[in-house]
């Protein structure tokens, strides 16, 4: 009995804490070379430096809300890029933590992108040599595209969203169903595969498809999605929660549950990166 209460107190006193203890608030923006941000940016978007001038990085992990383009061969929804930055792991299965490993992938691998080419038609670019020349000591290179493109990513996080604030300490920011949403959040175990400052990104699940680990996916800005789960199968949020629900066994839970848990999901909507508008 005492190892229950001992748990019970436990579990009460990271309820009262998790705000300190879980989760940590993005007020700001991250800070980041706005000229190197938006040459990673054209190069983002740019589908003449691709093989086939067909394909941009874009073209699979879209920049916006809505539903992505292409899905890999195995049928896995690539991620949006908003927030993408402040995840700890960078691949669906969890191997790759480094974030210049994964864009190197994307460059190298036979179905994505092509090293050599897009180097090539970069230098075709009078536009791209002139920015990398004034912003890279040696110009236009492999190491100098990865890292525009990265301080691109950096500057695409959403920040001071509400749920920021409240974990800041504004008490005021979360009306009491969204503050009941966190806590049905927190008891229900959401918490245990979305925590830290991107709510997610920074574990895999068995929860995940077809029971194969997955990284568990970032929860800020979830409500803006076209698409959800790792497959891209369910196209609105509420009807996730309740599938999550059943993938989680959690048997007891109420359609105003799963209200709740949704008016809670909404308050992590961030503000838009500036970078997008420009």
């Amino acid at each position: 009995m005492k190892y229950i209460l001992a748990l019970l107190l436990s579990f009460g006193f990271l309820l009262a804490d998790a705000k300190s203890t879980l989760f940590s608030p993005l007020l700001k923006p991250l800070d980041y070379d706005r000229q190197k941000a938006l040459l990673g940016k054209e190069l983002f978007n740019d589908k003449r430096i691709g093989v086939d001038k067909k394909i941009s990085c874009r073209s699979c992990h879209n920049t916006y809300k809505t539903a992505n383009i292409k899905m890999d061969k195995h049928g896995l929804n690539p991620p949006l890029i908003l927030n993408s930055y402040l995840n700890y792991i960078h691949s669906f299965d969890g191997k790759i933590t480094d974030l210049k490993h994964r864009i190197d992938l994307c460059f190298t691998s036979e179905e994505e992108l092509k090293i050599e080419v897009i180097i090539k038609q970069i230098k075709r670019n009078p536009a791209y040599i002139l920015k990398f020349d004034e912003l890279y000591k040696d110009g236009v290179t492999y190491e100098n595209a990865i890292d525009a493109i990265i301080e691109f990513l950096k500057a695409t996080v959403a920040p001071n969203s509400k749920f920021d604030k409240f974990i800041a300490g504004d008490e005021n920011a979360l009306s009491q169903d969204e503050k009941d949403g966190f806590d049905l959040f927190m008891r229900t175990g959401c918490v245990n595969c979305h925590n830290g400052v991107n709510l997610g990104g920074n574990i895999v699940s068995l929860l995940g498809y077809e029971g194969k680990p997955l990284k568990v996916p970032s929860l800020r800005n979830v409500s803006l999605r076209s698409v959800y789960l790792h497959n891209g199968t369910l196209n609105d949020l509420l009807s996730t929660i309740e599938f999550m629900n059943e993938r989680m066994n959690l048997k007891n839970l109420t359609q105003k549950d799963y209200e709740l848990l949704y008016k809670f999901l909404l308050t992590l909507t961030g503000e838009f990166p500036e970078i997008l508008y420009e």
